[in-house]
Protein backbone atom coordinates (compact mmCIF):
# COMPACT_ATOMS: atom_id res chain seq x y z
CA UNK A 1 0.00 0.00 0.00
CA UNK A 2 1.37 3.31 -0.51
CA UNK A 3 2.38 5.65 2.08
CA UNK A 4 -0.60 8.21 1.60
CA UNK A 5 -3.46 5.49 2.18
CA UNK A 6 -2.10 5.38 5.46
CA UNK A 7 -2.77 8.67 6.51
CA UNK A 8 -5.92 9.28 8.48
CA UNK A 9 -9.32 10.49 6.93
CA UNK A 10 -8.87 14.06 8.28
CA UNK A 11 -5.38 14.31 6.42
CA UNK A 12 -6.60 13.33 3.20
CA UNK A 13 -9.86 14.90 3.41
CA UNK A 14 -7.50 18.41 3.76
CA UNK A 15 -5.45 17.33 0.97
CA UNK A 16 -8.11 16.23 -1.58
CA UNK A 17 -10.09 19.75 -0.72
CA UNK A 18 -7.49 21.68 -2.00
CA UNK A 19 -8.14 19.85 -5.57
CA UNK A 20 -10.61 20.55 -8.19
CA UNK A 21 -13.80 18.13 -7.48
CA UNK A 22 -12.77 16.91 -10.99
CA UNK A 23 -9.59 15.58 -9.93
CA UNK A 24 -10.62 14.63 -6.57
CA UNK A 25 -13.41 12.34 -7.97
CA UNK A 26 -10.17 10.82 -10.17
CA UNK A 27 -8.84 9.34 -6.88
CA UNK A 28 -11.85 7.34 -6.11
CA UNK A 29 -10.32 4.32 -8.82
CA UNK A 30 -7.00 3.77 -6.78
CA UNK A 31 -8.03 2.04 -4.10
CA UNK A 32 -10.93 0.42 -2.34
CA UNK A 33 -10.18 3.15 0.77
CA UNK A 34 -10.84 5.94 -1.94
CA UNK A 35 -13.74 4.67 -3.45
CA UNK A 36 -15.81 6.70 -1.38
CA UNK A 37 -13.96 8.99 0.33
CA UNK A 38 -14.34 11.54 -1.90
CA UNK A 39 -17.73 12.03 -1.43
CA UNK A 40 -16.90 13.56 2.42
CA UNK A 41 -14.53 16.29 1.53
CA UNK A 42 -16.02 19.68 2.63
CA UNK A 43 -14.70 21.70 -0.44
CA UNK A 44 -16.18 21.48 -3.67
CA UNK A 45 -14.53 23.73 -6.32
CA UNK A 46 -15.60 23.15 -10.21
CA UNK A 47 -14.52 24.61 -12.98
CA UNK A 48 -16.02 25.33 -16.60
CA UNK A 49 -13.46 27.62 -18.46
CA UNK A 50 -12.78 25.26 -21.30
CA UNK A 51 -15.14 26.45 -24.53
CA UNK A 52 -13.98 23.67 -26.29
CA UNK A 53 -15.32 21.17 -23.65
CA UNK A 54 -18.80 19.79 -23.55
CA UNK A 55 -20.81 22.32 -21.48
CA UNK A 56 -23.67 19.17 -20.69
CA UNK A 57 -20.77 17.19 -19.10
CA UNK A 58 -20.37 19.34 -16.82
CA UNK A 59 -23.50 20.33 -15.61
CA UNK A 60 -24.14 16.58 -14.81
CA UNK A 61 -20.85 16.37 -13.45
CA UNK A 62 -21.73 19.21 -11.44
CA UNK A 63 -25.51 17.34 -10.11
CA UNK A 64 -23.79 14.32 -9.68
CA UNK A 65 -21.30 14.94 -6.84
CA UNK A 66 -23.13 17.70 -5.41
CA UNK A 67 -25.99 15.40 -4.40
CA UNK A 68 -23.40 12.75 -3.46
CA UNK A 69 -21.65 14.61 -1.01
CA UNK A 70 -21.96 13.07 2.00
CA UNK A 71 -19.76 15.60 4.18
CA UNK A 72 -21.37 16.56 7.32
CA UNK A 73 -20.89 20.94 6.29
CA UNK A 74 -20.20 21.80 3.06
CA UNK A 75 -17.64 24.05 4.12
CA UNK A 76 -17.02 26.11 0.91
CA UNK A 77 -18.92 25.74 -2.73
CA UNK A 78 -16.69 27.19 -5.51
CA UNK A 79 -18.28 27.76 -8.90
CA UNK A 80 -15.82 29.46 -11.54
CA UNK A 81 -17.64 29.64 -14.62
CA UNK A 82 -16.37 30.78 -17.73
CA UNK A 83 -19.14 30.07 -20.47
CA UNK A 84 -22.47 30.72 -20.66
CA UNK A 85 -24.63 28.67 -17.64
CA UNK A 86 -28.03 29.05 -17.01
CA UNK A 87 -29.89 30.61 -14.08
CA UNK A 88 -31.76 27.26 -13.09
CA UNK A 89 -28.03 25.12 -12.53
CA UNK A 90 -26.55 27.49 -10.91
CA UNK A 91 -29.95 27.80 -8.39
CA UNK A 92 -30.22 24.18 -8.53
CA UNK A 93 -26.52 23.66 -7.70
CA UNK A 94 -26.96 26.55 -4.88
CA UNK A 95 -30.35 25.46 -3.33
CA UNK A 96 -28.39 21.79 -2.82
CA UNK A 97 -25.26 23.62 -1.02
CA UNK A 98 -27.16 25.24 1.52
CA UNK A 99 -29.04 22.58 2.39
CA UNK A 100 -25.75 21.00 3.34
CA UNK A 101 -24.94 23.90 5.82
CA UNK A 102 -22.79 25.92 3.04
CA UNK A 103 -20.17 28.07 5.07
CA UNK A 104 -18.53 30.00 2.04
CA UNK A 105 -20.12 30.48 -1.86
CA UNK A 106 -17.85 32.17 -4.10
CA UNK A 107 -19.58 32.51 -7.32
CA UNK A 108 -17.66 33.54 -10.38
CA UNK A 109 -18.78 34.36 -13.46
CA UNK A 110 -16.60 35.12 -15.89
CA UNK A 111 -19.48 35.45 -19.22
CA UNK A 112 -20.33 38.79 -19.61
CA UNK A 113 -21.93 38.71 -22.76
CA UNK A 114 -25.42 37.69 -21.18
CA UNK A 115 -27.22 39.09 -18.43
CA UNK A 116 -25.50 38.60 -14.54
CA UNK A 117 -27.55 35.16 -13.39
CA UNK A 118 -29.99 35.26 -10.75
CA UNK A 119 -29.42 33.61 -7.54
CA UNK A 120 -32.05 31.59 -5.93
CA UNK A 121 -33.90 33.15 -2.41
CA UNK A 122 -32.58 30.41 -0.35
CA UNK A 123 -29.20 31.39 0.12
CA UNK A 124 -30.20 35.10 1.13
CA UNK A 125 -31.53 32.97 3.96
CA UNK A 126 -28.25 31.09 4.94
CA UNK A 127 -27.75 30.84 8.31
CA UNK A 128 -24.91 29.22 8.14
CA UNK A 129 -23.10 31.13 5.51
CA UNK A 130 -19.80 32.72 6.67
CA UNK A 131 -18.36 33.81 2.95
CA UNK A 132 -20.07 35.23 0.34
CA UNK A 133 -17.85 36.22 -2.90
CA UNK A 134 -20.62 37.22 -5.94
CA UNK A 135 -18.88 38.63 -9.47
CA UNK A 136 -21.51 39.42 -12.00
CA UNK A 137 -24.62 38.50 -10.46
CA UNK A 138 -27.96 40.44 -10.42
CA UNK A 139 -29.65 40.94 -7.09
CA UNK A 140 -32.58 42.91 -8.64
CA UNK A 141 -34.70 39.77 -7.77
CA UNK A 142 -33.72 39.27 -4.01
CA UNK A 143 -36.56 39.92 -1.95
CA UNK A 144 -35.51 41.97 1.08
CA UNK A 145 -35.23 41.41 4.16
CA UNK A 146 -32.68 38.61 4.25
CA UNK A 147 -30.48 37.64 7.22
CA UNK A 148 -26.81 36.57 7.11
CA UNK A 149 -26.21 36.27 10.57
CA UNK A 150 -23.25 34.42 10.68
CA UNK A 151 -21.67 36.41 7.53
CA UNK A 152 -18.07 37.68 8.36
CA UNK A 153 -16.64 38.20 4.55
CA UNK A 154 -18.47 39.80 1.58
CA UNK A 155 -17.04 40.53 -1.95
CA UNK A 156 -19.35 42.33 -4.81
CA UNK A 157 -17.79 42.70 -7.86
CA UNK A 158 -20.05 43.61 -11.35
CA UNK A 159 -23.30 42.99 -9.02
CA UNK A 160 -26.45 44.69 -10.20
CA UNK A 161 -28.87 45.60 -7.70
CA UNK A 162 -32.75 47.23 -7.91
CA UNK A 163 -32.08 50.72 -6.90
CA UNK A 164 -30.13 52.53 -3.89
CA UNK A 165 -31.73 50.66 -1.33
CA UNK A 166 -31.29 47.61 -2.40
CA UNK A 167 -27.65 47.86 -1.24
CA UNK A 168 -28.27 49.16 2.29
CA UNK A 169 -30.70 46.78 3.05
CA UNK A 170 -28.55 43.61 1.97
CA UNK A 171 -25.44 45.12 4.24
CA UNK A 172 -27.90 45.86 6.96
CA UNK A 173 -28.86 42.06 6.98
CA UNK A 174 -24.87 41.40 7.91
CA UNK A 175 -25.02 42.41 11.82
CA UNK A 176 -21.47 41.14 12.13
CA UNK A 177 -19.48 41.88 8.97
CA UNK A 178 -16.21 42.31 8.90
CA UNK A 179 -14.65 42.46 5.50
CA UNK A 180 -16.22 44.22 2.58
CA UNK A 181 -14.56 44.14 -1.02
CA UNK A 182 -16.18 46.06 -3.44
CA UNK A 183 -15.90 45.95 -7.31
CA UNK A 184 -18.33 48.66 -9.42
CA UNK A 185 -18.80 49.49 -12.94
CA UNK A 186 -18.80 53.14 -14.81
CA UNK A 187 -21.62 54.98 -14.69
CA UNK A 188 -23.89 53.36 -12.17
CA UNK A 189 -24.67 50.25 -14.52
CA UNK A 190 -25.37 48.77 -10.86
CA UNK A 191 -28.52 50.90 -10.54
CA UNK A 192 -26.65 52.14 -7.75
CA UNK A 193 -26.04 56.06 -8.15
CA UNK A 194 -24.95 56.63 -4.24
CA UNK A 195 -23.95 53.38 -2.33
CA UNK A 196 -24.39 53.44 1.16
CA UNK A 197 -22.12 51.25 3.42
CA UNK A 198 -23.15 52.06 6.96
CA UNK A 199 -21.94 48.68 9.03
CA UNK A 200 -20.88 49.43 12.27
CA UNK A 201 -18.94 46.41 13.11
CA UNK A 202 -17.09 46.68 9.21
CA UNK A 203 -12.96 46.98 9.95
CA UNK A 204 -11.44 46.16 5.89
CA UNK A 205 -12.81 47.74 3.22
CA UNK A 206 -11.54 47.21 -0.16
CA UNK A 207 -13.31 49.96 -2.58
CA UNK A 208 -13.30 50.04 -6.60
CA UNK A 209 -15.29 52.40 -8.09
CA UNK A 210 -16.26 53.27 -11.69
CA UNK A 211 -16.40 56.86 -12.74
CA UNK A 212 -19.50 58.64 -11.78
CA UNK A 213 -20.20 56.33 -9.04
CA UNK A 214 -20.90 57.90 -5.20
CA UNK A 215 -19.86 56.38 -1.97
CA UNK A 216 -20.77 57.67 1.57
CA UNK A 217 -19.32 55.40 4.68
CA UNK A 218 -20.63 55.31 8.14
CA UNK A 219 -18.04 52.38 9.43
CA UNK A 220 -16.57 53.71 13.26
CA UNK A 221 -14.82 50.08 13.75
CA UNK A 222 -12.83 50.21 10.60
CA UNK A 223 -9.39 49.35 10.58
CA UNK A 224 -8.26 49.10 7.10
CA UNK A 225 -9.59 51.04 4.14
CA UNK A 226 -8.30 50.77 0.30
CA UNK A 227 -9.95 52.74 -2.55
CA UNK A 228 -9.37 52.86 -5.82
CA UNK A 229 -11.30 55.84 -7.53
CA UNK A 230 -11.75 56.86 -11.36
CA UNK A 231 -13.75 59.85 -10.21
CA UNK A 232 -16.84 59.65 -7.81
CA UNK A 233 -17.39 61.66 -4.84
CA UNK A 234 -16.84 59.72 -1.41
CA UNK A 235 -17.77 60.86 1.59
CA UNK A 236 -16.69 59.53 4.55
CA UNK A 237 -17.44 59.86 8.50
CA UNK A 238 -14.15 60.17 10.72
CA UNK A 239 -13.16 56.43 10.99
CA UNK A 240 -11.40 56.37 14.52
CA UNK A 241 -10.21 52.97 14.48
CA UNK A 242 -8.27 53.42 11.42
CA UNK A 243 -4.73 51.51 11.13
CA UNK A 244 -3.91 51.61 7.62
CA UNK A 245 -4.85 53.32 4.46
CA UNK A 246 -4.57 52.84 0.67
CA UNK A 247 -6.09 55.96 -1.24
CA UNK A 248 -5.60 56.29 -4.77
CA UNK A 249 -8.59 58.51 -5.87
CA UNK A 250 -9.37 61.20 -8.73
CA UNK A 251 -12.37 62.81 -6.89
CA UNK A 252 -12.53 66.39 -6.13
CA UNK A 253 -13.73 66.61 -1.70
CA UNK A 254 -10.19 64.98 -1.30
CA UNK A 255 -10.14 67.24 1.94
CA UNK A 256 -13.23 65.24 3.39
CA UNK A 257 -11.41 61.88 3.03
CA UNK A 258 -8.09 62.67 4.22
CA UNK A 259 -9.71 64.66 7.32
CA UNK A 260 -11.47 61.19 7.87
CA UNK A 261 -8.32 59.71 8.50
CA UNK A 262 -7.03 61.74 11.02
CA UNK A 263 -6.33 58.45 12.95
CA UNK A 264 -4.39 56.40 10.18
CA UNK A 265 -0.83 55.10 11.28
CA UNK A 266 0.17 53.76 7.81
CA UNK A 267 -1.15 55.74 4.78
CA UNK A 268 -0.45 55.29 1.08
CA UNK A 269 -1.06 58.04 -0.96
CA UNK A 270 -1.97 58.96 -4.43
CA UNK A 271 -4.21 62.09 -5.09
CA UNK A 272 -4.78 64.01 -8.71
CA UNK A 273 -3.27 67.15 -9.29
CA UNK A 274 -4.38 70.35 -6.87
CA UNK A 275 -5.80 68.33 -4.49
CA UNK A 276 -8.16 70.05 -2.19
CA UNK A 277 -6.36 69.80 1.65
CA UNK A 278 -7.96 70.00 4.80
CA UNK A 279 -7.63 72.98 7.15
CA UNK A 280 -6.71 72.59 10.89
CA UNK A 281 -6.21 68.80 10.20
CA UNK A 282 -3.25 66.97 11.92
CA UNK A 283 -2.33 63.27 11.47
CA UNK A 284 -1.78 62.62 15.04
CA UNK A 285 -1.22 59.00 14.71
CA UNK A 286 1.18 58.91 11.50
CA UNK A 287 3.85 56.56 11.67
CA UNK A 288 4.87 55.79 8.01
CA UNK A 289 3.68 57.87 4.72
CA UNK A 290 3.94 56.12 1.40
CA UNK A 291 3.51 58.99 -1.17
CA UNK A 292 3.27 58.49 -4.56
CA UNK A 293 4.34 61.31 -6.74
CA UNK A 294 2.78 60.58 -10.13
CA UNK A 295 1.07 63.78 -10.56
CA UNK A 296 0.36 65.38 -7.03
CA UNK A 297 1.99 68.42 -6.44
CA UNK A 298 4.68 68.62 -4.12
CA UNK A 299 3.11 70.89 -2.01
CA UNK A 300 0.60 67.67 -0.69
CA UNK A 301 3.82 66.31 0.75
CA UNK A 302 4.88 69.44 3.14
CA UNK A 303 1.57 69.94 4.32
CA UNK A 304 1.87 66.00 5.14
CA UNK A 305 4.84 66.40 7.45
CA UNK A 306 4.26 69.57 8.69
CA UNK A 307 0.96 67.88 10.17
CA UNK A 308 2.27 64.13 10.97
CA UNK A 309 4.04 64.80 14.24
CA UNK A 310 4.85 60.94 14.61
CA UNK A 311 6.08 60.44 11.33
CA UNK A 312 9.17 58.24 11.10
CA UNK A 313 9.31 56.65 7.69
CA UNK A 314 8.76 58.20 4.55
CA UNK A 315 8.46 56.57 0.85
CA UNK A 316 8.35 58.43 -2.17
CA UNK A 317 7.53 56.45 -5.42
CA UNK A 318 6.24 56.80 -9.05
CA UNK A 319 3.80 53.75 -8.45
CA UNK A 320 1.97 54.16 -12.10
CA UNK A 321 5.16 55.15 -13.46
CA UNK A 322 4.04 57.42 -16.13
CA UNK A 323 4.74 60.53 -14.93
CA UNK A 324 5.31 63.42 -17.75
CA UNK A 325 8.69 65.69 -17.86
CA UNK A 326 7.31 68.59 -19.45
CA UNK A 327 3.71 68.69 -17.84
CA UNK A 328 3.95 67.35 -14.20
CA UNK A 329 3.06 69.74 -11.32
CA UNK A 330 5.68 68.03 -9.82
CA UNK A 331 7.70 69.93 -11.06
CA UNK A 332 6.77 73.07 -9.77
CA UNK A 333 8.06 73.44 -6.52
CA UNK A 334 8.93 76.23 -4.19
CA UNK A 335 11.40 75.44 -0.99
CA UNK A 336 9.25 76.58 1.99
CA UNK A 337 9.83 79.02 4.31
CA UNK A 338 9.72 77.20 7.73
CA UNK A 339 11.10 73.62 7.60
CA UNK A 340 8.43 71.41 8.96
CA UNK A 341 9.10 70.01 12.53
CA UNK A 342 9.16 66.38 11.54
CA UNK A 343 11.81 66.18 9.22
CA UNK A 344 14.00 67.97 11.31
CA UNK A 345 13.06 65.90 15.15
CA UNK A 346 11.13 62.68 14.17
CA UNK A 347 12.23 61.26 10.49
CA UNK A 348 14.15 58.41 10.56
CA UNK A 349 14.01 56.63 7.07
CA UNK A 350 13.81 57.74 3.58
CA UNK A 351 12.93 55.72 0.66
CA UNK A 352 12.91 56.97 -2.80
CA UNK A 353 12.22 54.72 -5.63
CA UNK A 354 12.32 55.35 -9.10
CA UNK A 355 14.14 58.27 -8.30
CA UNK A 356 16.09 59.97 -11.30
CA UNK A 357 17.82 62.82 -10.52
CA UNK A 358 15.81 65.42 -12.15
CA UNK A 359 16.47 68.80 -11.04
CA UNK A 360 13.32 69.23 -9.22
CA UNK A 361 13.51 65.73 -7.48
CA UNK A 362 17.28 66.61 -6.50
CA UNK A 363 15.96 69.76 -4.64
CA UNK A 364 13.80 68.18 -2.88
CA UNK A 365 16.29 65.46 -1.74
CA UNK A 366 18.40 68.27 -0.94
CA UNK A 367 15.68 69.51 1.43
CA UNK A 368 15.24 66.34 3.23
CA UNK A 369 18.80 65.08 3.53
CA UNK A 370 19.63 68.68 4.58
CA UNK A 371 17.22 69.47 7.34
CA UNK A 372 16.16 65.59 8.91
CA UNK A 373 18.30 65.34 11.85
CA UNK A 374 17.51 62.26 13.27
CA UNK A 375 17.59 60.37 9.89
CA UNK A 376 19.01 57.15 9.93
CA UNK A 377 18.94 55.90 6.57
CA UNK A 378 17.81 57.06 2.88
CA UNK A 379 17.78 54.67 0.29
CA UNK A 380 17.24 55.92 -3.30
CA UNK A 381 16.44 53.63 -6.06
CA UNK A 382 16.46 54.30 -9.73
CA UNK A 383 13.65 53.86 -12.31
CA UNK A 384 15.10 51.14 -13.73
CA UNK A 385 12.65 48.57 -13.33
CA UNK A 386 9.79 46.78 -15.97
CA UNK A 387 7.17 48.89 -14.87
CA UNK A 388 8.54 52.07 -15.46
CA UNK A 389 7.83 53.54 -18.89
CA UNK A 390 11.21 52.89 -21.54
CA UNK A 391 11.69 56.54 -21.51
CA UNK A 392 11.26 56.97 -17.94
CA UNK A 393 14.10 54.25 -17.07
CA UNK A 394 17.58 55.02 -15.55
CA UNK A 395 20.91 53.89 -17.19
CA UNK A 396 24.09 52.55 -16.02
CA UNK A 397 26.00 56.49 -16.85
CA UNK A 398 22.89 58.04 -15.31
CA UNK A 399 23.14 55.88 -12.12
CA UNK A 400 26.63 56.63 -11.72
CA UNK A 401 25.85 60.30 -11.82
CA UNK A 402 22.91 60.23 -9.92
CA UNK A 403 24.86 58.13 -7.29
CA UNK A 404 27.58 61.00 -7.05
CA UNK A 405 25.29 64.04 -6.69
CA UNK A 406 23.46 62.36 -3.67
CA UNK A 407 26.92 61.56 -1.79
CA UNK A 408 27.81 65.23 -2.07
CA UNK A 409 24.18 66.54 -0.77
CA UNK A 410 25.00 67.79 2.91
CA UNK A 411 23.31 65.93 5.49
CA UNK A 412 22.05 67.02 8.79
CA UNK A 413 22.29 63.68 10.43
CA UNK A 414 25.71 62.22 11.11
CA UNK A 415 24.14 58.76 11.29
CA UNK A 416 22.48 59.17 8.20
CA UNK A 417 23.74 55.63 6.01
CA UNK A 418 23.04 56.80 2.61
CA UNK A 419 21.56 53.73 0.28
CA UNK A 420 22.04 53.77 -3.33
CA UNK A 421 19.52 49.85 -4.59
Amino acid sequence: MDSISLLPDDFLLHILSLLPTKDVLNTSVLSKRWRYLWKLVPKLQYIDIDENADHGIFVRFVDRSLLLSMAPVLESLHLNLGRHCSDVDIGFWVRIAVEQGLCELNLDYEHYQIVPCRLPQSLFTCGTLVVLKLKNVSLKDVQFPVCFKLLKTLHLESVIFLDDESPKKLLSSCPILEVLDLTREDNDVDNVASFSVMVPSLQRFIYNGGCGSELVMNTPSLKYFKTFDCGSECMIEYLPEIVEAHVEVACSNTDDILRSLASVKRLLLCLPSEPELPTGSIFHQLEHLDFCTCGTEWDLLMFMLKHSPKLRSLKLNDIHGYTIVSQSPMFHWDEPSSVPETLMFVLETLEWRNYRGWKIEKELASFILKHSRRLKIATFSPAGCTQVRMELRTTVGMKYRILTELARLPRGSRECELVFG
